[in-house]
């Protein structure tokens, strides 16, 4: 499963492997103190998130303007968290800036 929670709450055992998203570290936090396992800013949610609506299906599907080694970068991350998933059962995504969503499925 993968989830999405934000880098506030408290880290908690069925988090699984627990991945940041932000571009930038929250301040004041320790990896340690949240309990981060990766920091993948490449995978950032993009900075109109917050506005995003789940009923706007392509919204992730474009990649203009990105070149070929920065999509299979991408297609390598997805694989990496998918086999992660496999192997831990769940991967939970940290933000600090987005607030809205509180679970989601990929």
């Amino acid at each position: 499963m993968l989830r999405l929670k934000s880098v506030n709450e408290l880290p908690q055992e069925e988090d699984g492997f627990r991945i940041l998203i932000d571009e930038f570290w929250p301040d004041g936090l320790s990896p340690e103190e949240g309990k981060v396992d990766l920091w993948l800013k490449e995978i950032r949610p993009p900075t109109d998130f917050d506005e995003w609506r789940e009923e706007d299906s392509g919204y992730f599907e474009n990649v203009q303007g990105e070149t070929p080694d920065e999509i299979m970068r991408k297609k390598n991350l997805i694989k990496f968290i998918r086999a992660t998933e496999e192997e831990k059962g769940t991967v939970t995504f940290l933000y600090s800036r987005i607030k809205s969503i509180a679970e989601f499925q990929v």
